[in-house]
């Protein structure tokens, strides 16, 4: 049986690292295509380790022109991938909504959203004809409950994030693909570079367990949603908060 392969958008940050680890990791594992914009340095290191497993993308997803020219080389070069795990933003930063920068915003729903369109218009017919196919989005718990202060940007582009899944999950519900989602609070990674380390410290004193996430706290969630055992399992988006949200 020829290897799978596991399509990873935003892979070089640090959710996507672990995520593209943790797959390579498997005996049984697929090959990763792993997406970046200008920031291939950090997957060098799990390059040198898996390996022809492990193969680079790069194109700005804030380019229709570009995502598209990369969706061409993957169907060329591999087909269609079985999973795509669609995680790319700009980083966070907390701001007024009188401040509220329309740039910003329209890139980054292009880099969030937009890009999901195309590559999902272009992957997901093909993927149907698969024996099993996974479509996975990394949300955050800013769609549950009462969001944040500060970060009406942020949640807009990710409630539509949320719209696209669960409606793509009616449309393909008959189809061997299964469309998910996860939804953690907040991450201690370089995503929150851009925010005040006063804000990630309150963030974690307001968490039942006293601290933020890591990236090590999703990979359940992540491997149960690709693995057989979810077969059954549709539509749905896992919140990943130890009961910071509800």
């Amino acid at each position: 049986m020829a290897t799978e392969t596991t399509l990873i958008t935003g892979a070089s940050s640090d959710i996507g690292c672990a995520i593209a680890r943790s797959l390579l990791s498997r005996p049984d594992g697929p090959i990763v295509l792993a997406h970046s914009f200008a920031s291939q340095e950090r997957l060098l290191p799990l390059q040198a380790e898996f390996g022809s497993r492990l193969q680079l993308l790069e194109s700005d997803f804030s380019q229709r022109s570009s995502v598209e020219a990369m969706a061409e080389k993957i169907a060329s070069e591999h087909g269609s991938p079985a999973e795509i795990i669609h995680l790319p933003a700009l980083r966070l930063t907390y701001e007024r909504f009188t401040k509220f920068n329309w740039d910003r915003f329209e890139t980054d729903m292009a880099v969030q959203v937009e890009s999901a369109v195309i590559l999902l218009q272009r992957f997901l017919p093909k993927m149907v004809k698969l024996p099993r196919a996974r479509v996975l989005f990394v949300l955050s718990s800013v769609v549950h409950g009462v969001p944040p202060k500060f970060m009406s940007m942020y949640t807009m582009v990710k409630y539509m994030q949320l719209g696209l899944m669960r409606s793509l999950a009616a449309e393909y519900a008959s189809t061997p693909v299964r469309i998910n989602a996860i939804s953690p609070s907040m991450v201690e990674t370089r995503f929150l570079e851009d925010i005040a380390d006063t804000a990630v410290q309150m963030s974690a004193a307001a968490n039942p367990q006293g601290r933020n996430a890591t990236t090590a706290d999703l990979l359940g969630a992540v491997e149960f949603l690709l693995s057989p055992a979810s077969d059954f399992i549709h539509g749905i988006d896992i919140l990943i908060a130890a009961g910071s949200v509800c």
